[in-house]
C-alpha cells in the first residue's frame, strides 16, 4: 500500500470553488437529510441516556464521585479505542458501519433495562454497559463523518456541516434537559407479570425502552440511502488487494500510525483537529462551571444555569445558520482567528463586568439587572464566536483529508478531545477553588489568546509558503 502524504493530494485550498451553497439546497438532497435526521435523532437519545444514567447513580448512591465515574465511562473508550476504530472505519463501508452500530447500541441499552429490572440498585452492569455503548459509538463517530463529504458536493460542506453543528447543540438541550425528564415523567412507575416474576418498571426504565426504539430508527434511516451514495474508491482497491487474515491487525496499526503522520504534515490539517479538540474542552468547561457561576456569581440556585446555558446555545445556533455567508466573506482561517479572540476577550470580560457591578450597586451586585444582562449579552456573544470557530475549523478538517484517512482524522480529532476531557471532568472544580471561579476564568482566556497566537505563527507559515509557490 502506498504511503498517503499531503504532497501526494491536489492542494484542496487551490482550484477555485463555486459559491457556498444554501441551506435550501442541501436540504434537497435527500441523501444528506437521511443522514442528518439520523445524526438529530442519535445524538439527542445518546444525552438521553446519558442523563438517565446519572438520575440512576445519584439515586442510588447520592455520590458526586460515583456520578463521575458514569460520566468518565461515556468518556474513557476514546482514548485507547478511538484511533484503532478510525482505523478499521476507513476499510469498511460507511452505511455498513452506522447502521450497525445504532443496532448493536439498542441491544445495550435493551440490556440495560433487563439489569435494572432485575436489580436496579447493581451499578456495575450499568458502567459496563455505558462502556460497551460508548466503545460502539467510536465507530459511529468517524463514520458518521467521513459520510458527510461522500453525500454532499464541495461546495455544500459549508452548510452541511453548519446543520450537524446546530442539530449536536440542539441534540444536547433536547436529549440531556428535556427528552430524559419528560420521559421520566410520562411514564408512570408499573408492575408487570411476566413468566412468574414480578418485574417493578420504573419511569426511568422507559427512557432507555424509547431510546433502544429510536437508536432502530436510526439505524432504518441509514438504510434507506442506497449503498451507491456511499461508495469509496480506495475501499473497493482494498477488497481487490487484500492479504491474508493474519497481516490485519499489523495492517491497522500501520494504517494508524500513516494517518498521524498525515496529519502532521499537513499543518493546516494538524492545526485544525487540535482546535477543535481544544474548542471542544473550552465548551465541556463551561458546561462545567456553569452551576458554579451562576451560585456564586448571581447568587441562584444551580438548577437556574439554564440563564448560562441557553443564550450560549442560541448565541450557537444562531451564528450557525449564518455562518455559509460568513465564511465565503471572511474566509474560513481568517474567520477562526476572529472566533478565538472573541472567545478569549469575552471570557475576561465576565470578571471585569462582576467589578462593574459591585461599583456600581455593592452589595446587591449579585442580583443588579447590570449583571444579569450583561453576562447574558456575553456568553450569547460566547456562544456566537464558538461557531466560528468550530465550523470553518470542521470544514477545513474535512477539504484536507482525504477520503482514504479521513475516518482517522476525525477518530484522531476525538481522541484529543476526550484526552483533555478526562482531567478537565476531574480537575476543574480543584482548580475553580484553589484559584478561585474569576482566576480560572482569567486563565482560560489567558490560554485562548495564546492558543490563536501560535494558530496564527503555526498556520501563518503555511500560507506564507503558499504564497511563494
Amino acid at each position: 500500500m502506498s504511503m498517503i502524504t499531503p504532497e501526494t493530494q491536489s492542494k484542496p485550498s487551490s482550484p477555485p470553488s463555486p459559491g457556498i451553497a444554501s441551506f435550501r439546497q442541501v436540504l434537497k438532497n435527500r441523501n444528506f437529510v437521511l443522514l442528518w435526521l439520523a445524526q438529530l435523532i442519535s445524538l439527542t437519545i445518546l444525552n438521553a441516556a446519558n442523563f438517565g444514567i446519572i438520575v440512576i447513580v445519584n439515586n442510588v448512591t447520592h455520590s458526586v464521585v460515583m456520578a463521575g465515574i458514569a460520566i468518565i465511562a461515556f468518556t474513557l473508550p476514546a482514548l485507547p479505542f478511538s484511533a484503532v476504530a478510525g482505523a478499521i472505519v476507513d476499510r469498511l463501508n460507511k452505511r455498513l458501519v452506522l447502521w450497525i452500530s445504532n443496532v448493536l447500541r439498542a441491544g445495550t441499552m435493551l440490556l440495560i433495562v433487563i439489569s435494572l429490572l432485575f436489580n436496579s440498585t447493581n451499578l456495575l452492569p450499568l458502567y459496563v454497559l455505558t462502556f460497551i455503548t460508548s466503545l460502539i459509538g467510536q465507530f459511529f463517530i468517524p463514520a458518521e463523518g467521513a459520510s458527510i463529504p461522500l453525500l454532499v458536493n464541495e461546495n455544500e460542506l459549508v452548510p452541511a456541516l453548519s446543520l450537524f453543528n446546530i442539530t449536536m447543540t440542539l441534540s444536547q438541550a433536547i436529549g440531556f434537559l428535556l427528552l430524559g425528564g419528560l420521559v421520566s415523567r410520562i411514564f408512570p412507575p408499573f408492575t408487570l407479570q411476566l413468566a412468574g416474576l414480578t418485574l417493578h418498571v420504573q419511569s426511568i426504565d422507559m427512557l432507555f425502552v424509547l431510546v433502544a426504539f429510536l437508536y432502530l430508527v436510526c439505524a432504518a434511516l441509514i438504510l434507506c440511502i442506497p449503498t451507491r451514495a456511499f461508495t469509496e474508491k480506495h475501499i473497493e482497491r482494498e477488497k481487490s488487494t487484500s492479504g491474508e487474515a493474519g497481516k490485519a491487525l499489523e495492517k491497522i496499526w500501520r494504517e494508524i500510525v500513516e494517518g498521524w503522520q498525515f496529519v502532521r504534515k499537513d499543518r493546516v490539517l494538524f492545526f485544525a483537529v487540535v482546535q477543535l479538540s481544544v474548542v471542544g474542552n473550552i465548551m465541556l468547561l463551561i458546561g462545567e462551571l456553569a452551576g458554579t457561576f451562576v451560585q456564586q456569581v448571581l447568587h441562584r440556585p444551580a438548577e437556574d444555569m439554564v440563564i448560562i446555558l441557553a443564550p450560549a446555545a442560541i448565541g450557537l445556533v444562531g451564528a450557525s445558520i449564518l455562518m455559509p455567508r460568513i465564511t465565503e466573506r471572511v474566509g474560513k482561517l481568517r474567520l477562526t482567528r476572529i472566533g478565538f479572540i472573541v472567545l478569549g476577550v469575552g471570557f475576561m470580560l465576565l470578571p471585569v463586568t462582576q467589578w462593574l457591578a459591585w461599583d456600581f450597586y455593592g452589595e446587591k451586585a449579585a442580583s443588579s439587572p447590570l449583571l444579569l444582562w450583561v453576562t447574558t449579552l456575553l456568553v450569547f456573544v460566547l456562544g456566537m464566536a464558538t461557531a466560528c470557530v468550530n465550523i470553518p475549523t470542521q470544514t477545513l478538517m474535512q477539504e484536507h483529508a482525504p477520503e482514504e484517512v479521513r475516518g482517522r482524522v476525525l477518530s484522531l480529532q476525538y481522541m484529543l478531545y476526550n484526552t483533555g476531557s478526562i482531567p478537565i471532568l476531574l480537575f476543574a472544580g480543584f482548580f475553580a477553588q484553589f484559584l478561585g471561579l474569576n482566576g480560572l476564568i482569567f486563565l482560560v482566556s489567558a490560554s485562548l489568546l495564546l492558543f490563536c497566537w501560535w494558530g496564527i505563527w503555526y498556520v501563518g507559515r503555511y500560507e506564507q509558503a503558499n504564497i511563494s509557490h
